[in-house]
């Protein structure tokens, strides 16, 4: 199966989320100002194209989940690690709304994330026999699990400190 047949016969869904998440990953290039809640979407987004596929691209889908889980976990270490380093969010004075400061962490992530899920399925299609493979079902859903976790971590390294000093201002 060549890259050209790959790419036309995927599903026009994918191509959509793509552009909207590549246009995600641009506006995280600058500052912006936004709702917290928006702050989950990416790994929300994610999380829902993780447990989806693990669940529809898996003949050992429990199984695979359990993996998905762990990695999530190793995912979150490593995306809070990441992030470690950014800049924090700051509150828009006079409203409810945050500042997210602008990163190219975000889109990177993105572009890598999607490259990779796309190869692991894509892989399904070119050798249909690693659907039946349980050695392939646990690396497909610790690898989704390990890549919807690292915008976890992340989105959790900027949120959990913006929501104590927030309470700590409340309370003073």
């Amino acid at each position: 199966m060549s890259l050209t047949t790959i790419i036309k016969d995927t599903p026009i869904w994918v191509w959509i989320l793509f552009a909207f998440l590549i246009r995600r990953g641009i506006s995280a290039l600058y500052d912006r100002e936004m709702r917290i809640d928006r702050l989950f979407l990416l790994p929300i987004v994610f999380l829902v194209w993780g447990v989806y596929s693990v669940i529809y691209e898996t003949t050992f889908s429990d199984l695979a989940l359990i993996t998905m889980t762990a990695g999530l976990f190793v995912g979150i270490v490593i995306g809070w690690g990441l992030w470690r380093s950014q800049p924090r969010l700051r509150e828009k004075a006079g409203s409810d709304l945050i500042i997210r400061p602008g990163t190219w962490l975000t889109l990177t992530l993105i572009v890598i994330t999607f490259i990779v899920k796309f190869i692991i399925t894509a892989m399904l299609s070119i050798h249909p026999a690693l659907l039946h493979s349980l050695h392939f079902n646990l690396f497909f859903g610790f690898s989704n699990g390990v890549l919807d976790g690292i915008f976890w971590g992340g989105t959790l390294n900027l949120f959990i400190p913006w929501c104590r000093n927030r309470t700590k201002s409340i309370y003073k």
